[in-house]
């Protein structure tokens, strides 16, 4: 390799690592401001081991196992213990049912959306069939245990309609409980907020005691609260052999939400939606295909991630690439920006730095030539200029040894040059030939 070749290289390079220390020192102020990356341990409150809530989150569980996450389940009373551990901190995500929050849960807790309907079931004995729920005044109705969305629900609805504690006589009571005081008659009707396909609700529809009350203002109550939708549960759609429900019934659903602490860490939305989807996109017998999760049937404001999902469905990162993988590359996409700004310019500046890096090591000699050359021009005698030849003759070979890249072997030559005219001039003064000089 030729000299002027690997100084050149040997330049370059001291440039190009000044450059790179400059742009790992801007990572890693910029790193600073990058989201941390997500736990690898959520917890999720649910319900009771014998419900819906617990079961969908257990299916969760198992597909999340795949991206690194464990969901730890918390067995809860219900709905209204779930706020109140989420709003603690105790868990970082919970199942609420529609309408458990309250208007200032906002500020602190966010839906990752609505994942499936739960119908608001009224049975009645069969004996005591009523068209309006103000008929219940004076009777034993089975509320939902307290701490629970049954019960929150039952208490509006009924309080909706003008009973009261006054008015009845509350039973609160879980739903295993429930049926049993309803099918032993020691009460006279039993409110309940679960899937269609919870057991229970097919054991009490075969009941020849019982009777499924169908509401008939759905818009009425919909209209009074707007967590809850109108169904219409058709004839025989739950069991066409026994033609379960007998005919057509209208009931009101409220909609189960994934709710999140506003703190949860971005990066598992995705983990989560992808688990979501996968368990509720099938629909159900109140639900359409593909129709949940959803942005609908929500109380609480929507986590901005958690909407771009549903609606457009994952980004192209999470949608292509491993999740951690796509974590990773997610997490440093606030570095993109600042990592451009901060190289086009490093870019644009280098090659005028590597010139300056290479003329340096020619101009540097000029000093020394320029302050000879005004000594010739002085009239000095020989004596005087006897130190200045000498000088300029050490100064030749040390410019001599000098390597430029070949393109800068021009300047290198003008400046030997420059001390060849010199060298003649003094040498004219001394009365000694050039050569000597």
């Amino acid at each position: 390799m030729s000299r002027p070749f690997s100084s050149a290289l040997v330049e370059s390079g001291k440039i190009w690592i000044v450059i790179l220390a400059v742009v790992a020192l801007g990572f890693i102020v910029t790193y600073q401001f990058v989201e941390p990356p997500p736990p690898k341990t959520v917890r999720v409150a649910t319900g009771g081991k014998d419900g819906a809530y617990y079961a969908f989150a257990q299916k969760y569980a198992a597909l999340l196992a795949r991206d690194g996450i464990t969901l730890e389940i918390v067995s809860t009373a219900g709905s209204v213990e779930n706020l109140g551990l989420l709003k603690k901190g105790e868990v970082s995500l919970a199942l609420l049912q529609g309408g458990s929050a309250a208007s200032g849960d906002g500020g602190e807790l966010q839906s990752l959306g609505s994942m499936f309907l739960e119908p608001v079931w009224i049975f009645t004995a069969r004996q005591k069939t009523i068209k309006r729920l103000a008929e219940l005044k004076g009777k034993r109705v089975a509320v939902g245990a307290s701490g629970s969305g049954t019960h929150l629900l039952a208490m509006r609805i009924l309080g909706a309609d003008g009973i009261a504690e006054s008015d009845a006589t509350f039973i609160r009571e879980g739903s295993a409980a429930s049926v049993r005081l309803l099918l032993d008659g020691k009460i006279d009707g039993a409110f309940f907020v679960a899937s269609p396909a919870a057991p229970f609700i097919g054991e009490l529809l075969r009941q020849p005691g019982v009777e499924l009350f169908s509401f008939s203002r759905t818009r009425a109550y919909t209209h009074a609260f707007p967590y809850l939708t109108a169904v219409t549960l058709s004839e025989g759609v739950l069991d066409l052999a026994r033609n379960l429900p007998p005919r057509d019934t209208q009931l009101l659903a409220a909609a189960a939400n994934l709710v999140a602490r506003n703190d949860l860490n971005s990066s598992l939305v995705p983990a989560l939606l992808d688990a979501l989807t996968e368990v509720h996109q099938t629909g159900g017998v109140l639900e359409q295909k593909k129709q949940f999760p959803s942005l609908d049937f929500t109380d609480l404001p929507i986590n901005d991630d958690a909407r771009r999902y549903i609606a457009n469905g994952p980004s192209f990162l999470y949608r292509w690439l491993p999740y951690g993988t796509a974590v990773f590359l997610d997490r440093l996409k606030i570095m993109l920006l600042p990592f451009i700004a901060l190289m086009i310019p490093l870019f644009r500046v280098a090659p005028q730095l590597y010139r300056w890096r290479v003329r340096s090591k020619i101009y540097r000699w000029y000093a020394t030539v320029r302050e000879i050359d005004t000594l010739a021009h002085e009239n000095a005698n020989a004596s005087e200029l006897e130190p200045a030849v000498k000088r300029l003759q050490e100064l030749e070979k040390e410019v001599a040894s000098v390597s430029v890249p070949l393109s800068y072997t021009g300047e290198l030559y003008h400046l030997r040059l420059h001390i060849h005219l010199i060298a003649e001039k003094l040498a004219s003064r001394s009365g000694k030939p050039a050569s000597d000089a």
